[in-house]
């Protein structure tokens, strides 16, 4: 027998509706989809439809995934709750739906679990949003799963197509329909010029089920980017000696299309940045790559499309891929166009770490971290380099060279540390305080750029083509202007890691910098 429930939030829903779809950086039709198939990959699906109707104005999402059980459909229809975990997949439920609320006449969701099986209405009407829950009742649902029909209203209806569908797909889950890439995620053999990727290291696959995608009866399924490759490098980065991510970059034969270019960091197969990791490479159009990294999925945004500022995880992942892909730039010859260091920046070089040192805000520049130095001792263990330490004659430390490695970028070293286990002496653990990194200034001149000056977490780097820096040279106030850009160079860098931005700490950072410049007369 069929039982009805109906209710309503007690909040003013199409406000509410409105400020989700402005968490998203582009319409909320494109934000729905990408909510809806997190949803169904969250939900282990194995096979998910999408359906578009554009003459009766209809947009179908079908899973075969595990569905819902009574108490996930209630909250679904919640807009104070979510049925998922942080940690345990990419959606959040009913984000999706409430998305579409919108723009679409009526929302239309079925669900049938192990326990249960049911379906609802929802649409918006003034400022609240009622909706019909029927418990057993199904109108088109006829396996494990959950069915999405989103009734578009006319404008919406105009705003789909098809190519677009596929376009979103393409963007956002680029590695679940490239055909090879995907059989990362599901655990399948490796073939063709891809086999490389098979001696990475091996981890549980994410849909070991398998996966497919269609959009009104065709499968989509994309030719690997992997193969447009002319050269190419696996990555992998361990923390406690496991693989936590896994992934290749490289640059094509030819440019690529826009949505391809620059390193894609993935979580559970869904795009959520792509990036050159700060660096400014020749022939960038040509590069991509891709890295996946599950652990990543508690520094991933609401709307999926970036990184929490600030987020340590998100921090200490960065700083270590953007050396192992700095060192990859150098070995194919594709780092920066080439700078210039100049002698008359030294002094300023030496004045701005020092003031650095000075700052505690920003700590990530000038600051003294302690790390874990494993130190020859016969009453020690033999023991494997973690995270940062610092490599000792007789440890166990793979074939890093050097006195040291830290994980932060400018070191004397300025390499990426080793977890890689190794045969060596015994040795105990001790704590050694270092200094934070150094930062550099050079000079390029990139009339392509609008920065007058940028800085990658190493150097900053004075654009000379600029109008500004242009202006200074004829008003003889070159000094003034490079250190002003540094300056707000590294200020920015800083704030970037601040989960809100804030004017006031803008300001007050700035003005440190200026209260040294009046005790300073050569700058």
């Amino acid at each position: 027998m069929t039982i009805y429930h109906e209710g309503k939030s007690g909040v003013n829903v199409k406000r509410l509706v409105q400020n989700i779809a402005d968490q998203y950086p582009f319409e909320p039709q494109k934000a729905s989809i990408i909510e809806l198939v997190a949803n169904s990959l969250d939900a282990k699906a194995t096979l998910i439809e999408i359906n578009f109707d554009v003459n009766n104005g209809v947009l179908e999402f079908i899973d075969d995934g595990l569905g819902m059980d009574r108490g996930q459909f209630f909250e679904y229809h919640d807009f104070a709750a979510s049925t998922k975990e942080r940690g345990s997949g990419i959606g959040f439920a009913g984000q999706g739906a409430k998305l579409a609320l919108n723009f679409c006449n009526k929302v239309v969701t079925e669900t049938w679990s192990a326990t249960y099986k049911g379906s609802s209405e929802w649409q918006l009407k003034g400022s609240d949003a009622p909706y019909r829950i029927s418990d057993a009742a199904l109108f088109g649902l006829n396996h494990f799963g959950t069915k999405v029909t989103l009734c578009l209203n006319e404008k919406s209806r105009n705003f789909y197509s098809t190519e677009q569908i596929i376009q979103i797909l393409k963007e956002h889950f680029y590695p679940l329909i490239d055909v090879n890439l995907v059989k990362f995620y599901t655990g399948e053999r490796f073939e063709g010029s891809i086999h490389q990727l098979a001696l990475l290291p091996k981890s549980k696959p994410i849909y070991e089920k398998g996966l497919r995608f269609l959009v009104n009866g065709k499968q989509i399924a994309e030719k690997p980017v992997y193969d447009l490759l002319e050269s190419q490098k696996g990555f992998s980065i361990k923390l406690s000696g496991k693989p936590v991510t896994f992934g290749f970059w490289g640059i094509a034969k030819d440019e690529l299309p826009e949505i391809y270019q620059g390193v894609a960091i993935c979580v559970f197969g869904k795009v959520v940045d792509r990036t050159w990791f700060k660096k400014e490479p020749r022939e960038k159009q040509k590069i991509t790559g891709w890295i996946e990294a599950p652990y990543l999925v508690e520094a991933v945004t609401t709307d999926k499309c970036r990184f929490q500022r600030g987020n340590p995880t998100w921090d200490k992942f960065f700083r270590k891929a953007q050396v192992e892909f700095s060192g990859w730039l150098e070995q194919v010859g594709l780092m920066e166009q080439s700078v210039t260091r100049k002698d008359d920046f030294a002094n300023l070089e030496k004045e701005i770490n020092s003031i650095l040192k000075g700052m505690p805000e920003l700590t990530f520049f000038g600051g003294k971290i302690q790390r874990s130095v494993s130190i020859p001792d016969l009453d020690g263990e033999q023991r494997e380099l973690g995270e940062g330490t610092q490599k000792v004659e007789g440890t166990r430390g793979g074939s890093t060279e050097g006195a040291g490695v830290s994980v932060y970028p400018g070191d004397e070293s300025g390499e990426a540390p080793t977890i890689e286990q190794g045969i060596g002496a015994l040795a105990s653990s001790h704590t050694r305080t270092i200094r934070g990194g150094r930062i550099r200034i050079a000079y390029d001149e990139r009339p392509d750029k609008e920065e007058e000056a940028w800085f990658d977490g190493e150097t900053v780097t004075i654009n000379g083509a600029h109008p500004a820096h242009l202006r200074a040279q004829r008003e003889k106030s070159v000094q003034y202007h490079v250190v002003k850009v540094v300056a707000l160079s590294l200020i920015g860098f800083n704030l970037e890691k601040e989960p809100e931005s804030s004017y006031q700490k803008a300001f007050e950072l700035l003005q440190r910098f200026s209260d040294y410049g009046e005790k300073n007369e050569e700058y």
